[in-house]
């Protein structure tokens, strides 16, 4: 099974997705953290990421693809995906496909957890993350004040940059813009499963699950 998961930040589909990649044995191909994660690397390619990260644009659809078909070709064929905000732009929808079908997968199902606006940037608002373990952590809940270390791996947690309230704003319009359109590509398909953030972490899941 290949799945992709789609949502505004702070819906949880980070979460969503570990859960999903756990009860199904799916691959977690978490794009925002492999660009991350080049854009840190003294390389050519790792400069151009960060650049771009930092003028907070959107990653060009050859470097995309290139950089997602380079990860999924280390993930064994007999291991489902579980793909993470990829296609991104109505762009990248065919181009993304085709590069799947090219490794012998396809796209089962399309998942969107929907999440008001004001919800979104209060969660994110509260949201930390450990650099070295990857985790991520919630002000008031895994987590009692910003100077706590990871409760994971006891190093130093900090909010990503653009986890400012010019930096949410400007996703959540990007998502809107260029996101929500692929999102309606795939509920014209049928592909869609539709749920509602708002809810508990375990009943997102119940209801992904049975609509899957």
């Amino acid at each position: 099974m290949n799945l992709l998961i789609f949502g505004p930040q702070g819906c949880g589909k980070g979460t969503q997705a570990d859960k999903l990649s756990e009860k199904h044995n799916l691959v977690h191909v978490e794009t925002g953290y492999i660009f991350r994660k080049i854009g840190e690397k003294d390389t050519p390619l790792g400069k151009k990421i960060k650049e771009i990260n930092e003028k907070k644009e959107m990653i060009p659809d050859d470097i995309m693809v290139d950089i997602l078909k380079s990860e999924l070709e280390k993930i064994p064929a007999e291991k489902g995906l579980i793909i993470d905000s990829a296609p991104r732009l109505t762009s990248q929808i065919e181009i993304i496909e085709k590069m799947l079908a090219n490794l012998g997968r396809s796209v089962d199902k399309a998942i969107s957890i929907t999440l008001p606006r004001e919800e979104s940037i209060d969660r994110i608002s509260k949201r930390y993350i450990c650099p070295a373990c990857n985790k991520q952590f919630v002000l008031g809940e895994n987590i009692q004040s910003k100077n706590d270390p990871c409760p994971e791996c006891g190093g130093p947690i900090r909010q990503r940059l653009d986890d400012t309230p010019d930096g949410i704003t400007k996703r959540l319009n990007t998502f809107q813009e260029v996101t929500v359109p692929v999102i309606e590509h795939y509920r014209q398909r049928e592909m869609l499963i539709e749920v509602d953030g708002r809810k508990r972490v375990d009943e997102v899941f119940e209801d992904i699950n049975s609509k899957l």
